[in-house]
Formats: C-alpha cells, sequence, structure tokens
C-alpha cells in the first residue's frame, strides 16, 4: 500500500472517532474525493486495521447508514502540529475581541491540555515553531460589538440546556429600555456579532431570542422540561440573514461584473445559490428573514448590487439610504 494511502486512511479512522453523528459513504466519498466503491474499501479497511466499526442511528428521515470508531489503538497515532494550535490561539483572541472572554478562555484551556498531553522529544523544537507562527499571524482590526457577560454565564447556560432546566434571570429590552423577570426553556446558544440564548416560555409560542449581553443575576431552577425533539437550531439559524428571526422571504440580487470575484468567494447565506449572467453579473439567491440586518450589509457593496427580489427589500434599502443622505447632508 502507497504511503499516501496509509495517510488517508489514519485520517479516516481519525474522522469516524472524532465525529459525534457518524460517517456516511457520501460524507467519506466527499472528504477524500473518491468514488463510491472506494469509500467502501476504506471504511473496511479502517475496521480492519483498528477493529468493528459501530452504526449511529440516523435523524429521522434519512434512512443513510453512518458509521463510528470507538477504538484505543487509535489516540497513539493521533498528533497536534504547531499550525493546529496557532489556529485555537488565534481564534481564542477574536473571540476575547468580541467579549466573549469565557469561550476564549475555554480554547486556550484546550490548548494548554493538548501541549501537555503531546509526547514529543523535539518538545523544545516544538514550542519554538509555535512561538514563531504565534508572532507571525495577527488579527486585523475590525470594528463590531464588543459585550460584557456576566462572568460564569455561558457555563451557567450549557449546563442547563444540558440537564433540560429552566434558567431564570433579570432582562434589559434592547429597543424599549424596560426591565423583566424572565424564566425560559433554554435550547441553544446562537452566534453572530452577538450571542443570544434561543429558548421558549410560556408567553410565547414561537421560539425567542435574549442578547446575553443584557441578562444579569442569572440561575438555574429546580424546574425541568421537555425539549421540543423537532427543533434544530442550524435550521432555525438559517431562517435569518443574521439574528432576527421574520417570515423567511425569496431574495435576489444581482452584482456587478466588477465585484464578481468578491462574491464568488463571499458567503450570505448557507443555502445560497450563484449564478452567471450573460453580462458577466451575479445573481445570489436564498431564502431568509432579516430584512434590516440584510440592508446594513448591502450598505457595504454600494451601487455594485442591485436588490431584485423582494420589493420590501428594495424599498427598505432606499429609505435607510435617503435618511442617511439627508443627515449627512445637514
Amino acid at each position: 500500500m502507497r504511503y499516501e494511502r496509509v495517510i488517508e486512511l489514519l485520517r479516516l479512522a481519525i474522522h469516524l472517532q472524532g465525529s459525534r453523528g457518524g460517517l456516511t459513504l457520501a460524507d467519506i466519498q466527499d472528504e477524500f474525493s473518491v468514488s463510491r466503491r472506494t469509500a467502501e474499501r476504506m471504511r473496511d479497511a479502517v475496521e480492519v486495521a483498528f477493529g468493528p466499526l459501530e452504526t449511529v442511528d440516523a435523524d429521522t428521515g434519512d434512512r443513510r447508514i453512518r458509521w463510528r470508531l470507538q477504538s484505543r489503538a487509535l489516540p497513539p497515532f493521533l498528533r497536534v502540529s504547531p499550525e493546529e494550535l496557532t489556529e485555537l490561539e488565534t481564534l481564542a483572541d477574536s473571540l476575547e475581541r468580541t467579549g466573549l472572554e469565557e469561550r476564549a478562555g475555554g480554547l486556550r484551556d484546550l490548548a494548554t491540555k493538548l501541549r501537555a498531553a503531546l509526547r514529543r522529544h523535539s518538545a523544545e523544537e516544538f514550542d519554538s515553531t509555535l512561538e514563531t507562527l504565534m508572532e507571525a499571524e495577527g488579527l486585523a482590526m475590525r470594528a463590531g460589538p464588543r459585550e460584557s457577560l456576566e462572568e460564569g454565564l455561558l457555563s451557567l447556560l450549557r449546563n442547563a440546556i444540558k440537564a433540560g432546566r429552566v434558567v431564570e434571570f433579570g432582562y434589559l429590552a434592547q429597543w424599549t429600555g424596560r426591565h423583566s423577570h424572565q424564566r425560559v426553556q433554554p435550547y441553544g446558544v446562537l452566534y453572530g456579532n452577538r450571542a443570544f440564548l434561543v429558548g421558549r416560555t410560556d408567553w410565547a409560542n414561537d421560539t425567542q431570542l435574549w442578547r446575553l449581553a443584557n441578562m444579569s443575576d442569572a440561575r438555574i431552577t429546580d424546574e425541568t422540561f421537555e425539549r421540543d425533539p423537532t427543533f434544530d437550531l442550524q435550521r432555525y439559524a438559517k431562517r435569518s440573514f443574521g439574528t432576527f428571526q421574520e417570515e423567511p422571504v425569496e431574495v435576489a440580487l444581482r452584482f456587478d461584473p466588477s465585484v464578481a470575484s468578491d462574491v464568488i468567494a463571499f458567503l450570505f447565506h448557507p443555502d445560497q445559490t450563484v449564478s452567471e449572467n450573460d453580462d458577466g453579473s451575479l445573481t445570489v439567491r436564498f431564502k431568509a428573514g432579516g430584512i434590516n440586518e440584510m440592508c446594513w450589509h448591502l450598505f457595504t457593496w454600494g451601487d455594485n448590487v442591485t436588490v431584485e427580489r423582494p420589493s420590501a427589500l428594495r424599498q427598505r434599502l432606499a429609505q435607510m439610504c435617503s435618511a442617511l443622505a439627508v443627515h449627512h447632508a445637514a
């Protein structure tokens, strides 16, 4: 067997053991750019080398078989490179810059544990390489919110979500400035420019959002709740262009040929499609809510973008531009 094939099988074994939901044959095909038959051979070879694979229960409606590896033979083959640790440190710096110190601290603790777990004769060389990489990489300054969260809030919410317990907290409404007391069934935390708690409460039929920076004196209660098994956080997030939840609408944006290369490299929405027009312009289509957040982003493209649909987005963008023009002209 060629050396490259051995490396690929080891990579597949790591993916099979590290995957939470298991891998399908299609996942293996995509990851390694191989045919279905080759994916089957690779799966079988991993099983021969590292032990039996177990099947994972799939989500409702997904009939594809998923496999996962539980093997004690794999850990000695795992290696952490200085480049990988640099990624953790850089991400921690990025989170800290946006005010998420608790998440940044968690990543730095992970990086420390990984360094402590390394068993290398060339430890000094490894640390020297890591230090060189950290000195050579940095974060460009970018304007954005830097919010202050109460110490321990993220850990508290994570514990409540895992235990299925209701949380209580004081809340300052962003737009009205009104203080209130909330009792929420926590479903997850949604990260964007700002962090939000996603949950349900007795006074609303639909899932609601609470900005973490506006929460105070949070505590976990003894009251338990049954999580809605049909709720999917990723699907919920895709309903909106940002974090504001509105009824999703069909969006079509046409970008001038002069910015085509930038558009190709830009992700507007996870489910977007991009088509090229006869004049070299590109049309991006997706379905999402959050008209105001779309407008805020479209400002950055100036007159290189034209809103083809919906009309509500085009009108709202025109209103914002007119208001800004009047404000700054004055």
